[in-house]
């Protein structure tokens, strides 16, 4: 039955971030513009469209990552070189592991030399394929791959959302973008040697919405009944390794690009983490309006009470938008759910890591 037990940990944190530049689309000229995203907001006479600043999840997926593999090489578990490096091809095919993954795969495969491992995983089937790069990468255990040669693919187990701006916050005006002048300038000021441009900032209360499917990481996903006294071995580190890289990546803001001149400006306001065990997955609702820790507590009593109380959700929140941000009436008589007020942002994350970890390490 433990296979089939859905762990589940989602997360909604409101950021006010301003004068960034974290992720960059387009040049056009000397003009450098902010990625920008469509979004739909309602008003009293209907619906509009609006494009505002944002930052795209393949972005937040790149810092996750990077984060991931320096975490898991401290803790003494498996990652490539290349990951070390902030590169994640991720054994597409046969020839991108003949060129960057070769000698870890000689090493998890116990082969002779690096001809016979390659050799060796022609051989497998699509499950032992994925079961090889499981030991080879904690990066592609937790992030997903596909291996074309032989279609073997593994669902990411990390997922995000765009960061977007709240929808509260854009009705009343609370983002914006500004192209900032910038000057290369030379002692003689010959023409050609200076030059101006431009490079659009945006600030905004932003949303981050981000999923990790804990019961998915360190297991076999084409053929569940495979099982390798390695991979159980490092589950519970692995797992922590991936829930300490999502604490760093959002309790520090640390992703996007042009951080070196566009350091952003940034304060977590609120975040709602929720820890789910049961038949499905449960994830938070998105921090778009002021309720959506109301919401999300509401869906959770909803659920879990049409599961049969099958499913139990752990909930962890920080307000620090008091007075402003609406929080829950926690109803006692509901045992399958639980909310718990935090004092800091770090704790909500903390106390659900916590919470996780006591449930996984019985189990292996």
């Amino acid at each position: 039955m433990a296979d089939l037990l859905v762990q589940n940990l989602s997360l909604t944190a409101r950021i006010l971030i301003n004068a960034e530049a974290l992720n960059m689309a387009e040049s056009v000229g000397n003009y450098t513009r902010h990625r920008k995203a469509p979004v739909v907001v309602p008003s009293e006479s209907g619906y509009s469209i609006i494009y505002v600043p944002a930052v795209s999840g393949e972005s937040l997926a790149h810092a996750y990552q990077a984060l991931l593999a320096h975490i898991a090489s401290q803790k003494g578990l498996p990652v490539t070189g290349w990951d070390l490096q902030g590169f994640f091809m991720k054994f597409s095919d046969e020839n991108i592991i003949k060129t960057y993954y070769a000698k870890e795969l000689t090493k998890a495969l116990k082969a002779k030399d690096e001809a016979e491992a390659l050799d060796m995983l022609k051989k497998l089937d699509p499950a032992d394929v994925e079961k090889t790069i499981l030991k080879t990468s904690v990066v592609a255990d937790v992030g997903g791959f596909l291996y074309t040669e032989k279609l073997a693919k593994r669902t990411s187990a990390i997922r995000f959302a765009y960061l977007i701006p709240a929808l509260d916050a854009l009705i009343t005006g609370g983002a914006s973008l500004s192209p900032q002048l910038h000057v290369r300038y030379t002692p003689e000021a010959k023409k050609g040697e200076q030059a101006l441009f431009y490079v659009e900032s945006g600030s905004a209360l932003y949303t981050l919405t981000a999923q990790l499917v804990i019961s998915d990481i360190g297991k076999v996903s084409l053929d569940p009944r495979i099982r390798d006294e390695e991979l159980e071995k490092q589950r519970a580190s692995r797992i922590e390794a991936a829930i300490d890289a999502l604490t760093v990546l959002v309790e520090g803001v640390l992703f996007g690009a042009k951080r070196t001149r566009y350091m952003p400006q940034w304060d977590v306001r609120s975040i709602l983490v929720a820890y789910s065990r049961g038949p499905v997955e449960y994830n938070v609702t998105p921090g778009l309006f002021n309720d959506y820790m109301v919401k999300s507590y509401e869906r959770a009593v909803a659920l879990t009470k049409s599961l049969g109380n099958s499913l139990i959700i752990n909930m962890y929140g920080y307000n620090g938008e008091a007075g402003y941000l609406q929080e829950p009436v926690v109803k006692p008589e509901v045992r399958n759910v639980k909310f718990e007020k935090t004092s800091t942002p770090a704790e909500a994350l903390s106390k659900a890591k916590e919470r996780v970890m006591s449930v996984i390490n019985p189990l292996g």
